[in-house]
Parts: C-alpha cells; structure tokens; sequence
C-alpha cells in the first residue's frame, strides 16, 4: 500500500424510511407538507399570539454553532433563536380531538401528540437561524404556525428552506450542496404548515436586522 494514502471515509446511509410513510397522501400528493391558512381559527391565532408575548420575557436563549455530524434525526443542529415552553392556550389546541383527526385525514395515517405540551419560538434578534436537522424520534409530523413576521412577504429572511426531494439521502450530503433541491417557504402570520419533519429535511434561513419571527410549535407521532 502506498503510503501518505487513506482510504475515503464512508459516509453514513441515510435512515430508512417505513413504506406506510412514503405511501401516505402527505408524501405522495405534497411532497412531506402542506400549507393552511385559517388554522387555527382567527380566534385561537389570537390567543396564540397573546400567550406567545406574555411568554416571552421568560424565552431560553438556544444557541449552538458547533457543527452537527448527525446524518439522521434527532442530532444538534447547530442554532441561535429563543424557545418557551406553551401556555394553557397552546396545551388545549394540543390536545384537541378535532385537530388529531384533521390531522390524521391529511396524513392518512393515524396521528396523536408526541408529548404533553408543545412550544413557542422566537427569532427576534438580528441573525437568529436554525440549521440544518430532521426532527427528534416521535415528532413525525409538527404543525408551525406563524404567528408573527414583520418582514416583506417577498424577503426571504426567516424563510422556511425544505428538501422534499432529498429524503433519501444523508443530511451530510444535503449539507455539501444546499441549494440543490431547496424549496424555500415565505410563510405570512396566520399560516400553517404540516410538516413530516421526520423525513423532510429542513432549516430556518437567519432573520434580518429588526425583524422578527413568532411561530407556535406543536410536535405530533404518526403510528404506523
């Protein structure tokens, strides 16, 4: 063997997905999301945003710029925004009957809360992102609405960046080329989207000076 030489390193497969997965209407007919507007009623979206701003002054900071070698879920991508934890307002649209069973029709597959209560995020600082991840084990599918955005419906800052075509490929891949496949996602406040991001890649593009982004996170377990 010459020497001076190493062999390349292999790069990790990516996760299998389960076929019920792939083949559900989610997957087959909108590529792993959908977007809503009117959910949750104009009702909710108010008390949402009201209980997002009371939360507020009790935010985590959550940063991390270490790199993230996670070729699946779960991983520490690295990030730099604000979190609290829901209210009561947020914990009873979690556990409503009626959106589990919206849910459930839209996936075609049966869909419950992965836990007990679900979140807030903030991007309210100049330059708050989130890299590159697939969710955590048993947040198949997460509903984000935004509940806040002052920025230009046309400027891509705090977009959601997504890569439904790139399920089957190791997010270090995706990392080395993240153009490729790209599908950015200007959501406005009062849209929803369903996302798998279990399976679909995604990131948070950084927030511009002065801008900021309020969405409600809720986390959903899709049983196969």
């Amino acid at each position: 063997m010459m020497q001076g030489i190493s062999a390349p390193m292999e790069r990790a497969a990516a996760p299998p997905i389960p076929e019920p997965l792939l083949a559900c209407p989610l997957v087959k007919e909108s590529r792993g999301f959908r977007l809503y507007s009117g959910l949750p009623d104009p009702y909710t979206f108010n008390g949402l945003m009201s209980e997002a701003l009371e939360l507020y002054p009790s935010a985590n900071v959550q940063e991390s710029y270490e790199p993230d070698y996670e070729d699946g879920r779960g991983g520490k991508p690295p990030r730099k925004l604000l979190t609290s934890t829901a209210g009561a307002i947020q914990d009873a649209l979690y556990a409503n009957e009626w959106l589990q069973e919206f849910l459930t029709s839209q996936a075609g597959l049966r869909v419950v809360p992965a836990g007990n209560r679900g979140s807030y995020s903030y991007y309210a600082r100049t330059g708050d992102f989130l890299e590159l991840h697939l969710d955590v084990d048993r947040c198949d599918l997460a509903l984000i609405t935004v509940l806040h955005d002052n920025s230009a419906s046309n400027d891509p800052a705090g977009s959601l960046v997504l890569y439904p075509d790139r399920i089957s490929e190791p997010l270090s891949l995706i990392r080395e080329s993240l153009e490729d496949g790209a599908c950015l996602v200007k959501m406005l406040p009062g849209q929803t989207i369903a996302l798998l991001g279990g399976i679909v890649p995604h990131r948070v593009l950084p927030v511009n000076e002065r801008q900021v982004r309020i969405i409600s996170v809720m986390c959903f377990q899709i049983q196969i």
